[in-house]
């Protein structure tokens, strides 16, 4: 792969942002803040937005918890939607969270944002997607974006919410590394959308 290539440049920006200081700011904090928001102009804001109101949830199976990169099993993320119409006056079951599925490794979310993002250049002629790097790391672009004809991988909101939080959880306020642990069955229902 070009070592020019977006997805390098982008991951180099995003592992640069994880290594500032939790505590202070930084002189070299602003301006790489205002270079991802200049790369995702829509999308880099309300990130930041779903980071600043704690809508990230990074849900592993309680049987699976890992504690290195070698052994441990692809998190699934969830981003509560702010949306979620408020329970019938009158009613007393409260509302349910409900939110977006996130997969970094597969670059993938189930919002329709991401889905219009992903297939905006469908007709171009993909390439073999390698996968170059076999320990859980979750790169920008994921690994099934990796070798095809576009210039960029899909994002939204999202994506961008998940990936700072898995990769910067001191900067932005994640709690250890952010996993919660979850049981099977809770975890089918969160990736079913019924929410927790």
């Amino acid at each position: 792969m070009n070592s020019n290539s977006p997805h390098i440049f982008i991951d180099r920006l995003i592992t640069e942002l994880a290594e500032q200081p939790a505590g202070g700011l930084s002189k070299t904090l602003k301006p790489l803040m205002l270079t991802l928001h200049c790369l995702f102009p829509n999308d880099f804001l309300p990130a930041l937005d779903i980071l600043d109101r704690k809508l990230v949830r990074r849900l592993v199976r309680s049987d699976q918890c890992a504690t290195s990169l070698e052994t441990a099993e692809e998190d699934v993320f969830i981003v509560i939607s702010a949306s979620v119409p408020p329970s019938l006056p009158g009613s007393s079951v409260p509302s349910q969270e409900k939110g977006y599925e996130v997969r970094l490794r597969a670059w993938n979310c189930s919002c329709p944002t991401f889905t219009l993002s992903a297939y905006r250049d469908s007709q171009l002629p993909p390439n073999h997607p390698t996968n170059e790097q076999n320990q859980l790391v979750y790169s920008f672009g994921g690994t099934l974006a990796r070798g095809t004809a576009r210039v960029s991988p899909p994002t939204c909101k999202h994506i961008l919410a998940c990936i700072l939080h898995a990769r910067c959880p001191e900067l932005f306020g994640a709690d250890g590394d952010g996993r919660l642990a979850v049981s099977k069955e809770e975890l089918a229902g969160w990736c079913a959308g019924w929410g927790g």
